[in-house]
C-alpha cells in the first residue's frame, strides 16, 4: 500500500471516529411505511470495484440511534464478446459481503460506513442458473455451450492481455463512507441528498478494488411520507466521479450517471412486493466490446420484510435487461437492525 493510500485511510479513520465516536443508544422506530428500494448496484467485475452507489431511499436514522446491517449479493457472470481485435470472456461466480453501519445524527443527517468482502470462484451454481434461464424463458447469452463452473476475467486488445483474473481471488473490497441528509421534501413526498466516498482499500489486481478513491453524489424522492398508502414509489439520479485506478486505466470513463426507480406495493403492513430498474452510463471507451461500453440496465424482482419494529428483510432476483452488458443474473439477501 503507497503513501497516500494510508494518509487516505488514516483521513477516513479520523473522519469515522469523529462521527462515529459516542456511545450508541436505542434506536427509535425509523419510517417503517416509507418506500424503501431494493438496494442493489451493477455487479459486473470491471464495474463493482468503482464507487457505484445502490439504489437508495429518502428516510434517515433518528439521530442518536445507530443501525447495522448485512448486504449478501450473488452474482453469476457470463459473457463471451469478440470484435475486431479484442475479446473480452466474463465467467464465473461473484459473492459480496458487506457490512454496513449508519448512525443519525442531529438535524436529519445520517453518516454511514460499509465494509465489504469479495470472493471471486468458478462457483457451483451453472447448472441451477440454466434452468432458472430456462424455466422463465430468459437468454443465458451462451452459458449453456460453456464449460462448468469455470473463473476467469479477461479482456485481450491488439494482441495484448489487459485483463487477466483467473485464479479465483477473495479479499477486502473498497470501504465505503456515506452521508445523506433528509430535507424536507413537500405533502406526501419526501427528499433526501446524499454521497459516498470509496476508499482504495481493495486490491485492484484481484479485482476486490479499483485502485483509486471515487466520489457519488445522488438525490432521491419518494412518495408514502404521511404512511397512508399501500404504493411505494422512488426514483434516485446521480452521478460518479471516479480516480484513474488500475484497471483499464487507458479506457476509463471518470465521469459516469446513474439512476433507478422502484414501484412497491404493500401486500400487507409489513411486506412490500417490488420491481425496480437501476441503469448507469458506461464506464469504459474505446471499445467496441459492449459489455465494457455498452450503457448497463437490470431489472429486479424482490420483497422487503419488516420482521420487527427495528429489523427489516430484503431479498431480490436481478436479471441483466441488456443482455451482455450487466452481469447474467444476481441475488441480494440484505438484512438490517436498529440499535
Amino acid at each position: 500500500m503507497g503513501l497516500g493510500r494510508l494518509r487516505a485511510c488514516g483521513a477516513s479513520c479520523l473522519l469515522f471516529s469523529t462521527l462515529f465516536g459516542v456511545t450508541p443508544v436505542l434506536a427509535q422506530a425509523d419510517d417503517g411505511q416509507a418506500p424503501q428500494p431494493l438496494a442493489f448496484s451493477d455487479q459486473s467485475p470491471t464495474v463493482a470495484i468503482y464507487g457505484l452507489p445502490r439504489a437508495d431511499g429518502y428516510t434517515v436514522v433518528e439521530p442518536g440511534a445507530w443501525r447495522g446491517g448485512l448486504r449478501v449479493d450473488f452474482t453469476s457472470h457470463y459473457t463471451e464478446q469478440n470484435s475486431g481485435n479484442e475479446r473480452l470472456l466474463f465467467d464465473g461466480e461473484t459473492t459480496r459481503a458487506a457490512l454496513v453501519f449508519e448512525r443519525g445524527l442531529a438535524n436529519d443527517w445520517q453518516a454511514s460506513i460499509e465494509i465489504p468482502f469479495v470472493d471471486h470462484s468458478g462457483g457451483f451454481a451453472d447448472g441451477f442458473i440454466d434452468d432458472f434461464h430456462d424455466l422463465f424463458g430468459f437468454s443465458d447469452g451462451g452459458r449453456s455451450d460453456a464449460p462448468r463452473d469455470r473463473q476467469s476475467f479477461r479482456y485481450e486488445r491488439d494482441g495484448r492481455v489487459a485483463l487477466d483474473v483467473s485464479d479465483s481471488p477473495s479479499g477486502v473490497g473498497d470501504v465505503r463512507l456515506g452521508l445523506k441528509k433528509r430535507l424536507a421534501g413537500f405533502g406526501d413526498w419526501g427528499m433526501a441528498l446524499a454521497g459516498e466516498l470509496k476508499l482504495p482499500t481493495g486490491d485492484a489486481d484481484r479485482l476486490t478494488g479499483s485502485g483509486a478513491a471515487d466520489v457519488s453524489l445522488w438525490g432521491t424522492i419518494g412518495n408514502n411520507q404521511g404512511g397512508l398508502s399501500r404504493w411505494r414509489m422512488l426514483a434516485g439520479v446521480g452521478g460518479l466521479y471516479s480516480g484513474e485506478g488500475d484497471v483499464l486505466e487507458d479506457q476509463r470513463v471518470q465521469e459516469v450517471a446513474f439512476g433507478w426507480a422502484t414501484l412497491g406495493y404493500a401486500v400487507l403492513p409489513s411486506v412490500v412486493v417490488k420491481v425496480q430498474g437501476y441503469a448507469h452510463s458506461p464506464f469504459y471507451e474505446n471499445t467496441d466490446i459492449e459489455a465494457l461500453d455498452g450503457t448497463a440496465v437490470s431489472g429486479a424482482l424482490g420483497v422487503d420484510w419488516q420482521l420487527s419494529e427495528r429489523s427489516r428483510m430484503e431479498f431480490a432476483i436481478i436479471e441483466d435487461l441488456n443482455t451482455g452488458v450487466s452481469p447474467d443474473v444476481s441475488f441480494l439477501l440484505g438484512l438490517r437492525h436498529g440499535f
